[in-house]
This record gives C-alpha cells, structure tokens and sequence, in this order.
C-alpha cells in the first residue's frame, strides 16, 4: 500500500519574526529571538557544530500540560501515545481574519470525531501570515464553545494552524490581560492531559480525512513543551 508523507512543520529560521505568542504587546514581557551560532568550524576543526537558542513556544512545538496547570505533567513525561495516532482533519479553511472557530462549526463540519482521536483542525492561517504582524493582529481563534465541543469528545490531542485561545491582541473586555480568565481555552485541553500541538503548517497538503499524525517534540527535561517535527502520513 503506497504511503505519503506530509511535513506540517515550520522550519526553524533565525531570521524570522513574530515567531511566538506577542508577550511585549501583551503584558509587557520580553519576546526572545531565535538564535543560531557556529560553536565549531569546519574549516578550523572539519567538523560543524551550531548552538541555538530560543523559547519552548516558538515555531511548531507542542504544550505539555504543566505550561498552565502547576505541578501537572512535563514535557519529558508526556506519552509518546499523546501525540502519536490516528487524526481526523476538520477543514475550516473558510474561516476569514479575525474570526473564530466554533462550536457550532464543529458540530456541523461532518466529521466523525471519535474518543482517543487526535484532531487537526485545519485554516490555512499559518501558511497565509506566518511571520508577519499581521499573523498575530488578524489572528483567527478557537471560540471557547469549540474547546468545550472537542473536551466532550474525549479527544488525545488537537493539532492546528491557528490560535488555541481567543484573540491574543483583542480580546472581550472582560477577558482582556491580566484578567484570570484571559487564557480561557489552555486550561480546559491541558488539565484534561489534552495535548496541544500548535503552529503547525501544510495542512492543506493533506487530502484525506483521517491519517496517522506523528509529533515528536525534543525530549527536555522538566520543560512546558518543546520544539517538535510533526508529519502525517496518508495511505492509498
């Protein structure tokens, strides 16, 4: 049976901007760059060697259930069968800037979704303004009726190309930073050992609706989550 390979994952570049959640515009916190640098030279030793340096939450990677949740599993601990399995695809690639997906979208998008999946839902937001400003200002989010749809469904992880929350930038006002209630959605996937896989890309490239979705993060120790390759693999 012939297999496809599909690579959903953003290729670490040093030179790239707006690579994380805007915690400056936010809360005032410093947003740490990506940074690459030769520790051995090739032409001086024949071997080459790079140091690099960034956050857990830049670029594809994966949240571990202790980012938000005090005392919770790490990302060292979290089960390979958290983030390795059968996925549904939900395709909400007619999800416009600044909108939401709903609860009511799923409820009606005609996917099956089953106890144990992993779910990709899928808008094409990262592919269309990954480091941009805009990325970020135009944000398309997941509606808190839309995580409260999926935890009913018993689901292992949600892997997407979009906010996990709503609106990073602009928020309700009752939700705004440093409300309590600002990330509304993490709590809910992450208490339940949901794993969220964020920032992927290429969903489009998928043209089935269920695959074999494979997410291995860097395995550090004691961390909220990792950098990790995510690919899905289709069969005929």
């Amino acid at each position: 049976m012939a297999k496809r390979i599909i690579d959903l994952t953003l290729t670490i570049d040093p030179d790239a901007r707006h690579i994380q959640f805007p915690r400056k515009k936010v809360m005032g916190a410093p947003e740490p760059p990506a940074v690459f640098s030769v520790v051995q030279d090739i032409d001086t030793t024949g071997f080459l060697t790079y140091g690099f340096s960034m956050t857990t939450q830049s670029f594809t990677h994966i949240d571990a259930p202790c980012h938000c949740v005090k005392g919770a599993m790490a990302n060292h601990e979290v089960p390979l069968e958290s983030m390795v399995g059968e996925a549904v695809v939900i395709d909400m690639t007619h999800k416009k800037p600044n909108e939401s997906v709903t609860g009511d979208d799923l409820e009606h998008c005609g996917v099956e979704v089953r106890k144990g999946d992993i779910v990709i839902i899928r808008t094409g937001w990262t592919d269309e303004a990954w480091g941009t400003e805009r990325f970020w200002e135009e944000m398309i989010c997941l509606d808190p009726s839309a995580c409260a749809w999926l935890v009913g469904k018993e689901i292992r992880a949600l892997a997407q190309d979009f906010m996990t929350d709503e609106h990073p930038l602009h928020p309700p006002a009752e939700r705004a930073w440093p409300s309590p209630k600002r990330e509304s959605n993490h709590p809910e996937f992450l208490g339940r050992n949901i794993i969220l896989i964020e920032w992927c890309t290429n969903l489009k490239a998928i043209t089935k609706e269920r695959v074999l979705l494979i997410c291995l993060p860097i395995k550090l120790l004691g961390t909220d989550g990792a950098p990790a390759r995510v690919i899905a693999i289709e069969e005929d």
